[in-house]
């Protein structure tokens, strides 16, 4: 999952280095056929857009407001041929010469520019079918109906040699979102691209150079060099990026979806060919009747080993100077032991690192007036982790008359091992003590390859459950990553400590949508790419809409 979220950032940066490189570009826009498109929106057919208006609201029970918002838009949508899509695109030329056209579908336009006129003024006529509207204003626009759509341009030579088939330019969005735009990365020229790259490579120059410290400044050019690589990469091999979303009233969900692909044949698209759905050995965390579930599994890049392990060396370098410093250590021995048991933990983690790969997963159980929680990864030597484990416990029991103890290898369950220990809440709340339990139980579960960790109500039959499923479910194909939370489970928690009524209300309407009411992000693969998709159930939207309804009336 860390490489995905990784991704997702390298993402997010490259779409900023591209819209520096246009906006500092004087552009002088005409349009034309020459060129691609840079950026693409596509809206779905006004049909198709009042008719998911209608759901949500009727989902949110505000249907009223749906159906009045239908009203007020109709003078707007008659004149428009309502079953075809509205689309926008750009192209650029070259590095000064942009061009956007907007085409709508009609069937009368006269009656479209009459329905505007308050907003847009009087259409003048340009001849040769232009139209010339909002004349008197700094920006003027230009319209010509063409083959059923009317193409809306703020310069009248945009409107030369226009498309005989303008939906083709969607490629297909339309269909797939209500809402939709693309930004196509592998089009803009590579001028603007190499601008924006050295731009950024100044930039973390400049940034190295503030560092007055040699050890941090070496650190911040190993690490934040690999993470610059991997921008640059996505500047120089993305195809295109798109924002998408949709409303899927057969499923009753809607979601909003984040997707990248790289150019076929690139080292960035063979590294997206390797996020894919597989097995997992953690898959029981993916509890049924679970408030929350966490789960991620993938294989690391180079780059990425490389970045974690510099890191991890220096957290070890600096843990180190902080032992030598720590005044709680009475002499060398106990100074050394805590250097052992430090270097054997990062011994652990840094061949964990070096095996390149991430299988991990959590859960949150919440009931009403207790809590269980659990979570649990793959591990390079789970055998080794726990030895340190009990060198740290002993180191801590010298120090700390008060330490509770852990009662190693209590039992050992489908090849895990617990270890033990009930930790006093004296100091903590009621309501805290209640949920957790006081002692509040925790357990850590050490295998030949994985550590867990659980806490709360009878951590250890939760840990079992989790174990259990794992084993039911080892050969289930998964997503990449995923994050659900449930409502019912966590509402049910809420409202029996807190009389909120907005929290009475969203519980009673999200009673009606048993196995509906989940918010879930996850990561799905697509060809030489991957799409992050945060997912609404329609009980999130009536819980929504019945909590809004009550605070309302308050």
């Amino acid at each position: 999952m860390r490489t995905i979220w990784k991704r997702s950032f390298a993402i997010l940066a490259s779409i900023t280095l591209a819209l520096v490189a246009l906006g500092a570009s004087e552009t002088q826009p005409a349009y034309g056929q020459a060129g691609k498109p840079i950026v693409v929106a596509s809206l779905a057919s006004s049909d198709e857009i009042l008719s998911d208006i209608l759901y949500l609201t009727e989902a949110a029970g505000v249907g009223d407001f749906g159906r009045f918002g239908a009203l007020m838009a109709s003078p707007y949508t008659a004149p428009l041929d309502k079953a075809r899509p509205t689309g926008v695109y750009a192209t650029l030329v070259d590095e000064s010469d942009v061009r956007v056209l907007v085409f709508l579908p009609v069937k009368d336009l006269k009656m479209l520019l009459m329905t505007l006129e308050e907003q847009i003024g009087k259409p003048e006529e340009l001849g040769g079918g232009v139209l010339r509207v909002a004349g008197d204003r700094p920006q003027p626009m230009y319209i010509k109906e063409a083959d059923g759509w009317a193409f809306v341009a703020n310069r009248q030579d945009f409107l030369n040699d226009l498309p005989k088939d303008p939906v083709a330019m969607l490629d297909g969005l339309d269909k797939k979102y209500t809402v939709a735009v693309r930004l196509n990365v592998c089009n803009i020229p590579a001028v603007l691209r190499e601008m924006a790259i050295s731009e950024l490579k100044m930039g973390f120059q400049d940034r190295v150079a503030q560092e007055l410290d040699e050890q941090q400044a070496e650190v911040m050019r190993k690490v934040g060099g690999t993470l610059l690589k991997s921008v640059i990469q996505f500047v120089e091999e993305t195809d295109h990026l798109t924002l998408g979303w949709e409303v899927d009233k057969s499923s009753k969900k809607t979601y909003l979806d984040v997707s990248f692909t790289a150019q076929e044949g690139t080292d960035l698209a063979k590294q997206m060919a390797s996020i894919q759905h597989a097995a997992s050995a953690f898959a029981g965390f993916l509890l049924p009747d679970a408030a929350m579930t966490l789960h991620a599994h993938g294989q690391s890049s180079e780059a990425d080993v490389e970045q974690v392990t510099a890191m991890l060396d220096q957290l070890r370098g600096q843990a180190m100077q902080g032992i030598e410093r720590d005044g709680n250590l009475a002499n060398d021995d106990e100074r050394q032991t805590a250097k052992t048991v430090v270097n054997e933990l990062l011994d652990v983690a840094d061949a964990t690192i070096k095996a390149a790969k991430t299988d991990l997963g959590a859960t949150l159980v919440l009931q009403p007036g207790s809590l269980g929680f659990a979570a649990g990864g793959f591990v390079a030597d789970g055998e080794k982790l726990a030895g340190a484990v009990k060198k740290l416990a002993g180191l801590a029991a010298q120090k700390d008359r008060n330490f509770p103890g852990i009662n190693f290898d209590a039992e050992t369950y489908q090849g895990v091992t617990f270890h033990t220990t009930k930790i006093p809440l004296r100091k903590a709340n009621e309501q805290v003590r209640t949920i957790l339990g006081d002692p509040m139980e925790l357990v850590i579960g050490t295998g030949k390859q994985s550590v867990y960790v659980a806490f709360g109500k009878d951590p250890s039959r939760l840990l079992k459950n989790v174990l259990d499923a794992s084993s039911a479910n080892s050969d289930k194909q998964l997503p990449p990553s995923q994050l659900r939370l449930s409502l019912s489970p966590i509402l049910n928690f809420v409202a029996a400590t807190d009389s909120n009524p907005q929290v009475r209300a969203a519980l009673e309407a999200v009673k009606e949508c048993v196995g509906s009411d989940g918010i879930s992000l996850t990561g799905l693969p697509i060809p030489n790419g991957f799409t992050v998709r945060l997912e609404l159930e329609e009980g999130v939207i009536q819980a929504v809409g019945a909590a809004g309804k009550s605070a309302q009336q308050r």
